[in-house]
């Protein structure tokens, strides 16, 4: 697993072309933040900086980027480098896609936490039942989240969007690599809760983070697609 890491970690910087691609991806995610910010002020007259969390979501050109890094680890052979930044169509439809596919997951845990924020807005006997219903939708989401990308792998075997659905397919393709996915989940997800430290830093983190977060993205597409490919 740490060998498979590892070539995950650095197969962007295998290609001559990583740094322009990681900086236009990182780019993207930075305008988002801009405006998503921007957004926010002109609607309240306040900076809020914690808006600028949403624009992951939106960004549907990085999204349809995973997923094409993503699809080149399931391939046999493996591509060898990033995909190009010409398709800005395809990505915009593809990342679409994967939005609406993360959306299948975790709406319900997305539910939990909207209802649990706004029991604690309100405060008095609401608060503790908000605080459980948060707390509860985050371990939802974290729970939902493990089958995701074997969903995404499954679906894109089937070209079905129902594949993506069916928890008992997806589990018995799981346990064939169950070790090796378990350890990259919590890598991965370990990697993004360091990620977002970062972002919480005043000012340099906002700048730092699209880029770190793009990056980690990329590479745990990579990482994801090569465990799921030894699933079958």
């Amino acid at each position: 697993m740490l060998n498979r890491a590892a070539k995950a970690m650095t197969f962007p910087l295998g290609d001559r072309r990583w740094l322009p691609k990681i900086v236009i991806g990182g780019s993207i995610g930075l305008l988002l933040e801009v405006v998503f910010v921007t957004l926010g002020f002109l609607l309240t007259r306040e900076f809020a900086l914690a808006g600028s969390l949403l624009a992951p979501a939106a960004n549907f050109p990085m999204l349809g980027f995973t997923l094409a890094t993503f699809q080149g680890a399931l391939a046999i052979p493996q591509d060898e480098v990033l995909p190009s930044w010409s398709r800005w169509s395809t990505f915009c439809a593809t990342g679409l896609l994967l939005f609406v596919l993360v959306l299948a997951y975790e709406i319900v845990p997305f539910l939990f936490i909207v209802s649990g924020f706004g029991l604690l807005a309100r405060g008095g006997i609401a608060l503790n039942l908000g605080v459980v219903l948060m707390l509860l939708g985050m371990l939802l989401g974290i729970t939902a989240g493990f089958f995701l990308p074997m969903g995404v792998a499954h679906y894109l075997k089937e070209r079905r969007l129902e594949a993506v659905l069916h928890p008992t397919v997806v589990w018995l393709r799981i346990r064939k690599v169950l070790t090796e996915y378990v350890e990259a989940y919590l890598l991965s997800l370990g990697s993004l809760i360091v990620a977002g430290l970062i972002g919480a830093i005043p000012m340099v983190g906002l700048l730092v983070w699209p880029f770190l977060t793009f990056y980690l993205l990329v590479t745990g597409a990579r990482l994801f697609g090569a465990i799921c490919s030894s699933a079958g």
